[in-house]
């Protein structure tokens, strides 16, 4: 089970309804692959074991800081990295010959640079709320144990291949 379900998703960063079924694969990859390197393996697995705990629910919802910050939730993040790899896998479809791109003369694709660009912001607005869900975890560290706050969590920057850079 998802930590954020599609309903989820369209109420925080909505995804192109005719792509919902791409949305699973989406959320699974990133859930398995990006937040265990954002939150480390056990403590990944542990919130997917109790998702609806009282703190849990705090991570994944969002809380108060000790110093009145707030931050949005786990959840918040996990949409914005969903909809960061959604937008580089939306128009590419897997087909027999291979894999291509749906195109249609009304439309216009963006070009490498603008999709490299909106992935990166996309992905940069989950992280920046992640450092408030990191001093949060930091300071409720008692409630979770296997958060592992002492190691330097460096979120995995992907690189992608194809993208070329657009200088102007």
């Amino acid at each position: 089970m998802l930590l954020l379900n599609y309903s989820q998703q369209q109420n925080i960063k909505p995804i192109s309804q005719n792509n919902e079924d791409k949305y699973f694969q989406i959320a699974s990859e990133v859930e398995e692959f990006e937040l265990k390197k954002i939150l480390g393996v056990r403590f990944l697995q542990d919130i997917q074991t109790t998702p609806s705990g009282t703190w849990n629910a705090k991570l994944l919802t969002g809380d108060t800081l000790k110093d009145g910050s707030k931050h949005k939730g786990l959840k918040y993040v996990i949409a914005y990295l969903n909809f960061s790899r959604y937008i580089g896998s939306s128009n590419v479809v897997d087909s027999f010959s291979g894999f291509k791109k749906h195109t249609t003369e009304q439309s216009e694709f963006l070009t490498e640079g603008e999709v490299k660009r909106l992935l990166n912001l996309n992905r940069e607005i989950a992280l920046t709320e992640f450092d408030l869900i990191k001093d949060w975890l930091n300071e409720n560290y008692s409630e979770f144990p296997t958060w592992d706050s002492g190691k330097e969590k460096k979120p995995f920057t992907p690189i992608f291949y194809g993208v070329r850079k657009t200088a102007r």
